[in-house]
C-alpha cells in the first residue's frame, strides 16, 4: 500500500482527542460513508486529527492514503487537477486527504460531488473551517480541548489528568526540560489554560514562551494581550505560525462589511446575542443576517446556548484578538466611534432593566444582566478612560461624539437641555453604575462594584454641577449603593458611613421616601454593629415612613431587617408577624432574592422555637430561590445553617462538611464577610465536625467541598436527604466486576491512563467506567470514589 505523507504530523501522541479519534475512524471503516469533513476553529488540531485517523486504518484503503494541503497550492486548478489524477489513478479502495478546504469550499464542492458520484472506490475525509455542503457529508465538529474551569485552590492530582493541562505540561517540558506542574505552579498553568481557552495549538506556542518567562510572569503576559504575536515552529504551514497568522488565514476572503462587524463584535467580551449584534452592527438588517451566518459557518463565531437566558455568540480568543487588531488599524475615530456605540449600548440597557430587578420578571432579567458583566466593565472603562481624557484635554473638547448624537442619556427622562463637558459624562457613568447594583449583588462583584460606587461618587462630587438636583441625587444613589455593597463585604462602619450621607442628601431633596429606604438600611447596619436600639429606631422609623409613602418593596425590606432586630431580643412573636407581611409583599411582587432573605430569617425563628421541620422547610426554600438567580451574595449565610442546623442533627457529617468548606470558597471569591456572632460558632462546629470525623475523612469532605463550584452548592444541600430517609444506595446501584475493578484503582490515586494500562483497556473506556461509577455511588469527583469504596470495604 502507498500512502502520501501527511503534510505535518509530529511525534508526540494526540492528547485529549481519543473519542474523537474513535469516531472518526469509526466513520471511515463504514463503506457506506464516503464523505467526512471535520470542521472547527483554527488551531484546535483539526489536520493533526485527521491523520491519526487516516494512519490509523490505513489497512482499509488498499488504494492508498492520497493527502492534499490546500492551502499549499497554487491556484484551485491545481487543486483539481491533483484531484483528478488521484482519481484517474485509482484502482482500489482509496482515501483522499484534503487539509483545510475552508476557502475554495464553493468551487471545490461541484467537482468533489462529481467524483463521489461516479468512483464509489473514493472516500474523502476533509478538514476546514467551512462544511462542503454535499448531499451525504458527515460532518464531525472538532473543538478546543476543555480547559480546567475557574478552581479555588487548584491542586497537581485534580487538574493533572485535564486535557488541556496534560497538552501544555508535555509541550512545556519540550520547550524547558526541568518543567514539571508542581504545587507552585498549578494555579498559573490553570490560569494559562483557561486564559488560552483550551486552544491546541496557542497551548503549544504559548509553552515555548516558559524558556523566556516562568508560568505566573507568562500568564501575565498573556493577559496583556503578548499572545497576538507568539511565534511557532518553522515546520508547520505559515498560517499555523502564530496566533495572529491563525486568525488572519481564518479570516481570508470575508468581505468589507464582515470584517467590519467582526471587529465591532470583538469589543465584546464573554460574548453578545443575536439581537445585541443586530443593534450594534454596521451592516443592514439583511448585511447583518448574511455576515452573521458566514461567520458562524466558518468557526469565527460559535453559538453558545444558555438554559437560562438568550443563546450568545461567541469569539474564539484567537480571532478577537485580530478583530481588536482590525479595529485599530481602521484608524483612530473609527475604533473610538465603535467603543462607544458599545458603551451607549449598555448605557441604555441596564438604566432600562434596573427597574425590571425587582419584579416579577426578576429572575430572567438578573440573569441576563449577570451574563453581561464582562461587557458592562468594558463599557464602563471606556467611561471613565472619556472622563480622563477630558479632564486632560480640558472639559468639554473631547470628541464630542456622545454629546452631539441627540441620544445621550442625559436625554432620557431627566428633561433639560443636553450639557456639554465633563459633569453630563460622569452622569452617564454614575447611571450605569447604579444600575448594576443587583447583578453585582448576584454575581458577588462586591469589590469590583463598591469600587465603582466610591470613585464615580468621589469624581461627581468634585464636578461643577456636584450641588444641582440632579448631582444630588445621583451621589445619594451612589453612597446608598456602596453602602449596600460594603455590608455585604461585612465592613459595617464603612457602610454606615455611606448610608449616613446618603441620608443626608435625600433630606437636602426632600425625598422623604428614598430617604427612609437608606435610613433602614443605616439602621440594620447599626445593628450588625452592636447597636440594637439604634438600630430597632432606625427600622421601625423608616418602615412607617415607607408605609405612609406607598413603597411596599421598600416596607418589606424593612420589615424583614427588623424583624431579625426583634429575633436577636426575644421578641419572637412580633417578628414572626413582620416576617410574614414581608414575605406576602415579596411573594406577590416576584421579589425573589428579597424573598429568599425573608425566608431564610424565617428559618432562624423556627429554630428559636424548636421546629425544625418548618426551618429545615424554610432553609430548603431560601436555598432553591437564591439558585434560581444565581445569587451568590448571600448564598453561603443559608448554607452554613442548613449545613449546622439540618444535616449535623441528622447524622449527615460529610455533606454538612462539603457545605461549610464551599461556603467559606464562595466566601472566599466573593469577599462576603461573616458577621461577628457567626466566626466563634463557625469555627467550634468546625472543630466538632473534624473530630467526629476523624481527620483523614473531614480533610477528604473539606476539599471536596473547596472544589464544588457555585452553581453545584445549592445541588448539594439540595440533595440531602430528609431525616428519617436512608441516604445509602440500594442493590440497583450494584456496581460491576469491572467497575469495582476500576474504582479501586481511583481509590488508589491512579490516572485515567495508568488504569487503562494497568487493565490492558482504552482509557476511553476508563472515562465511561469512572462516570458509571460516579453515578451509581452518587460520587462528585475522584476523591469521593476513595472514600465511598473505603467506606464499602
Amino acid at each position: 500500500m502507498s500512502a502520501d505523507p501527511w503534510a505535518y504530523r509530529p511525534a508526540a501522541d494526540l492528547v485529549g482527542r481519543e473519542l474523537d479519534l474513535i469516531a472518526v475512524q469509526g466513520r471511515l471503516q463504514d463503506p457506506a460513508v464516503r464523505l467526512i469533513t471535520l470542521t472547527g476553529a483554527g488551531g484546535v488540531g483539526k489536520s493533526r486529527l485527521a491523520a491519526e485517523a487516516a494512519l490509523g486504518v490505513g489497512e482499509l484503503f488498499p488504494g492508498g492514503i492520497h493527502t492534499l494541503d490546500l492551502p499549499a497550492c497554487v491556484d484551485l486548478e491545481s487543486v483539481l487537477k491533483s484531484i483528478d489524477k488521484t482519481v484517474r489513478d485509482m484502482t482500489d479502495r482509496t482515501l483522499l486527504l484534503l487539509d483545510g478546504v475552508e476557502h475554495v469550499a464553493d468551487a471545490l464542492a461541484v467537482a468533489l460531488a462529481g467524483h463521489l458520484t461516479a468512483t464509489p472506490l473514493l472516500t474523502v475525509l476533509a478538514t476546514g473551517q467551512e462544511i462542503l455542503r454535499i448531499y451525504g457529508e458527515n460532518v464531525v465538529p472538532v473543538t478546543a480541548l476543555p480547559p480546567p474551569g475557574p478552581l479555588l485552590e487548584p491542586d497537581v492530582a485534580e487538574v493533572q489528568d485535564n486535557p488541556a493541562v496534560r497538552l501544555f505540561t508535555r509541550c512545556a517540558r519540550e520547550a524547558a526540560p526541568g518543567f514539571a506542574l508542581t504545587a507552585e505552579n498549578v494555579e498559573a498553568v490553570v490560569d494559562i489554560c483557561n486564559l488560552i481557552e483550551g486552544v491546541p495549538l496557542v497551548l503549544e506556542l504559548a509553552a515555548r514562551r516558559l524558556r523566556l518567562y516562568p508560568p505566573q510572569e507568562l500568564c501575565a503576559w498573556l493577559r496583556r494581550g503578548g499572545d497576538s504575536h507568539l511565534p511557532g515552529p518553522v515546520d508547520v504551514p505559515p498560517r499555523q505560525r502564530s496566533v495572529l497568522a491563525i486568525a488572519e488565514w481564518s479570516c481570508r476572503g470575508l468581505s468589507a462589511g464582515q470584517r467590519s462587524l467582526l471587529a465591532r463584535l470583538a469589543l465584546f467580551q464573554g460574548g453578545v446575542t443575536v439581537a445585541t449584534a443586530e443593534k450594534v452592527s454596521p451592516l443592514t438588517a439583511a448585511e447583518t443576517a448574511v455576515a452573521l451566518e458566514t461567520l458562524l459557518d466558518r468557526g469565527l463565531l460559535t453559538l453558545a446556548e444558555n438554559p437560562h437566558t438568550d443563546s450568545r455568540l461567541m469569539m474564539p480568543r484567537t480571532v478577537r484578538a485580530y478583530g481588536l487588531a482590525l479595529l485599530e488599524e481602521a484608524g483612530g475615530q473609527r475604533a473610538l466611534a465603535a467603543r462607544q456605540a458599545h458603551a451607549r449600548f449598555y448605557q441604555r440597557l441596564l438604566p432600562a432593566l434596573e427597574g425590571r430587578f425587582q419584579g416579577s420578571e426578576q429572575q430572567r432579567w438578573l440573569r441576563v444582566a449577570v451574563a453581561e458583566h464582562d461587557n458592562i466593565l468594558a463599557a464602563l472603562h471606556h467611561l471613565e478612560n472619556r472622563d480622563r481624557d477630558r479632564d486632560r484635554d480640558g472639559d468639554g473638547d473631547g470628541d464630542g461624539a456622545d454629546e452631539g448624537d441627540g441620544e445621550g442619556s442625559r436625554a432620557r427622562g431627566r428633561g433639560g437641555p443636553v450639557r456639554p463637558g465633563r459633569p453630563a459624562a460622569l452622569l452617564d457613568r454614575a447611571a450605569l453604575v447604579t444600575a448594576c447594583l443587583q447583578p453585582w449583588l448576584v454575581r458577588g462583584e462586591l469589590r469590583e462594584g463598591l469600587r465603582w460606587f466610591d470613585s464615580t461618587g468621589q469624581a461627581l462630587q468634585a464636578g461643577d454641577h456636584a450641588e444641582d438636583e440632579e448631582g444630588l441625587r445621583t451621589r445619594a444613589r451612589l453612597y446608598s449603593g456602596a453602602g449596600v455593597l460594603a455590608t455585604a463585604l461585612g465592613e459595617n462602619d464603612g457602610a454606615a458611613h455611606r448610608h449616613r450621607r446618603a441620608v443626608a442628601l435625600y433630606k437636602r431633596l426632600r425625598d422623604p421616601g428614598a430617604g427612609a429606604l437608606a435610613t433602614a438600611r443605616m439602621g440594620h447596619v447599626l445593628f450588625r454593629c452592636g447597636d440594637r436600639s439604634a438600630g430597632r429606631s432606625l427600622l421601625s422609623a423608616a418602615r412607617a415612613t415607607l408605609d405612609a409613602q406607598g413603597d411596599t418593596a421598600g416596607s418589606a425590606e424593612a420589615a424583614a431587617a427588623l424583624a431579625e432586630v426583634l429575633l436577636a431580643s426575644g421578641e419572637s412573636e412580633q417578628a414572626r408577624v413582620l416576617l410574614e407581611r414581608a414575605g406576602r409583599i415579596q411573594r406577590h411582587s416576584g421579589a425573589i432574592r428579597d424573598l429568599a432573605r425573608t425566608v431564610r430569617v424565617g428559618a432562624q425563628l423556627s429554630l428559636h422555637e424548636g421546629d425544625e421541620d418548618a426551618a429545615r422547610s424554610a432553609l430548603r426554600e431560601s436555598i432553591g430561590l437564591y439558585e434560581s438567580i444565581g445569587e451568590r451574595t448571600e448564598l453561603p449565610a443559608a448554607l452554613d445553617t442548613f449545613a449546622l442546623a439540618v444535616l449535623e442533627p441528622t447524622g449527615q457529617l460529610q455533606r454538612a462538611v462539603r457545605l461549610l468548606a464551599a461556603s467559606q470558597a464562595l466566601r472566599t471569591r466573593t469577599g462576603v464577610g461573616v458577621p461577628g456572632e457567626c466566626k466563634d460558632r463557625l469555627r467550634a462546629a468546625v472543630d466538632e465536625l473534624r473530630r467526629r470525623l476523624g481527620g483523614t475523612v473531614f480533610a477528604t469532605a473539606w476539599v471536596e467541598g473547596l472544589r464544588l463550584r457555585p452553581e453545584a452548592m445549592a445541588a448539594e444541600a439540595l440533595a440531602a436527604a430528609e431525616p428519617g430517609r436512608s441516604d445509602e444506595r440500594g442493590d440497583s446501584t450494584a456496581l460491576t466486576p469491572r467497575q469495582l475493578q476500576v474504582a479501586l484503582l481511583v481509590a488508589e490515586g491512579l490516572t485515567n491512563r495508568q488504569i487503562a494500562d494497568r487493565l490492558d483497556i482504552a482509557e476511553w473506556t476508563v472515562v465511561n467506567h469512572v462516570r458509571s461509577v460516579m453515578r451509581k455511588l452518587g460520587c462528585g469527583s475522584r476523591i469521593h470514589i476513595a472514600w465511598a469504596i473505603g467506606r464499602r470495604q
